[in-house]
């Protein structure tokens, strides 16, 4: 195998740059010529506007396809790679000349688009391809870089078509028309990170880029003595700018990377509790300075035990982390209705009345009451050596057992909604008196129930709790 053993390094580094191809390759970077500039700017004014319009478009219609068409039409690559060029090739007035039409590009970019969305009919939510362009990673630095000696490369070698993939690796465009929207949205923070999205891009590409062109030899050898200075110092500048950028970048990177979600789902802890509860996550917040973790659950029942979660994650904390510091968790709950059809018990069992099946899961159970979980997160527990009952007796009779009373109340069953009435007085000189008629008066809100396996659960009008019972031994 020699067929590679002729080609040397060197030749691969100057291959395909004779006179005529530097030439052609910087007639396409800059403009030579007053005559030609107008013309010039006329067209990159003119496909700047359509694309920051299609961009706009599809950041507030959440379109992805419309966000990538605007990449393809808008004309940024050119400036950012003829900066990079003038970098490498140690023309200060090309440079500046890049730098300024690119800033006045991404000036007009976040007008046009702010323009847009303001004459656009009000945005209830922020759409989620604007907040795409709010979270910039690391990633999207090491995108840039890449992106940035692509297009270097790409624009050195006529064989190659791969400019559209660089322009939409890149996306400079996007973050620029985010910026506007954000701000008119008055969104500022937002804002803010969208435009760090775009000059992390910006300032990757040309360092990137800088470096590309000298590789592929761009620059004649015998010019680079006398450039050299200028071309050093400005890769330099854009070498710190790209560093300065990338440690902050990687450390909010890593909160976004190792976010709530993801450390909720690396809790064995909190996985275990859900499992139990039956309960499934749509939203984790952890709020690091308040020292508060917010829950978003779903799920049929409202959860229990919150205080054990609690403390395990404390445990946790002070074993692993040597965390001693107090916090708090608060839940949000949503309730959640499961069913298949058909049932897992068959077509037979189907047939068989609701109420009927209902029956007969609670008939011959004395139900023991575990405790009442309101909406607010407080509890009601009874003391476990105290004996809180209930048991139905007929199909319109249950029986109360508590404390310091004893009685038989009514009952409604309809499909899974109950109505329950107790007319029970109890002893004030009782111990639990206040506990007694608490349990009773939410016994007589009761409006559903469900009955899973030995856990009966009764939830009161107005969503207001739920009162948990499990069979009694």
């Amino acid at each position: 195998m020699r067929i590679f053993s002729d080609i040397k390094f060197s030749s691969f580094r100057r291959a395909g740059l004779s006179k005529d191809d530097r030439r052609e390759i910087l007639e396409d970077l800059f403009i030579f010529g007053k005559e030609k500039q107008s013309p010039y700017l006329y067209r990159m004014a003119f496909l700047l506007a359509i694309s920051t319009v299609i961009a706009s478009s599809g950041l507030l219609s959440d379109s992805v396809a419309v966000v990538i068409g605007a990449m393809l039409v808008a004309p940024m690559m050119g400036p950012v790679m003829a900066a990079a060029a003038a970098i490498s090739l140690g023309w200060p007035n090309r440079f500046y000349q890049a730098i300024f039409l690119t800033s006045a590009m991404a000036v007009s970019a976040v007008l046009i688009s702010a323009i847009f969305a303001w004459l656009s009919p009000d945005m209830i939510r922020i759409p989620e391809q604007v907040m795409a362009r709010t979270v910039p990673t690391f990633f999207d630095l090491v995108i840039a870089l890449a992106a940035g000696s692509g297009g270097a490369f790409t624009m050195t070698r006529k064989e190659s078509s791969a400019i559209p993939g660089v322009a939409m690796a890149v996306a400079l465009l996007p973050p620029l028309a985010s910026t506007g929207i954000l701000w008119v949205m008055m969104e500022y923070a937002l804002a803010i990170k969208a435009f760090v999205l775009f000059f992390t891009n910006f300032a990757a590409m040309v360092l990137a880029g800088a470096l590309t062109f000298q590789f592929v030899g761009v620059s004649p050898k015998r010019a680079r003595g006398k450039s050299a200075r200028f071309s050093r110092n400005n890769l330099l500048a854009f070498a710190l700018l790209v560093v300065g950028i990338s440690v902050p970048l990687y450390f909010y990177s890593n909160e976004v990377w190792y976010d709530g979600a993801y450390q909720a789902h690396q809790s064995k802890e909190l996985q275990v509790w859900l499992k139990k509860n039956k309960l499934s996550i749509t939203e984790v917040t952890i709020d690091e300075e308040k020292q508060l973790l917010v829950l978003r659950l779903t799920g049929p029942n409202p959860p229990l035990n919150v205080e054990t979660l609690h403390a395990e994650i404390d445990k946790r904390r002070r074993s692993k982390y040597g965390i001693t510091s107090p916090f708090k968790i608060h839940v949000i709950w949503a309730q959640t209705e499961q069913f298949s059809w058909p049932p897992e018990e068959g077509v037979h069992a189907a047939k068989v009345p609701l109420k009927t099946r209902l029956l007969s899961n609670l008939h011959f159970n004395k139900w023991f009451w575990l405790g009442t979980q309101y909406a607010d997160g407080d509890w009601l527990r009874p003391n476990p050596k105290n004996g809180y009952f209930i048991k139905i007796v007929d199909k319109h009779s249950v029986e109360l057992w508590s404390h310091c009373a004893h009685g038989i109340g009514s009952y409604e069953l309809v499909h899974e909604e109950m109505n329950v009435t107790f007319d029970i007085v109890v002893n004030e000189a009782c111990d639990t008196y206040e506990l007694d008629q608490r349990y009773i008066a939410d016994l007589n809100q009761v409006v559903n129930l469900l009955v899973e396996g030995e856990h009966l659960s009764l939830r009161l009008n107005n969503n207001d709790g739920v009162m948990h019972f499990e069979i009694a031994n």
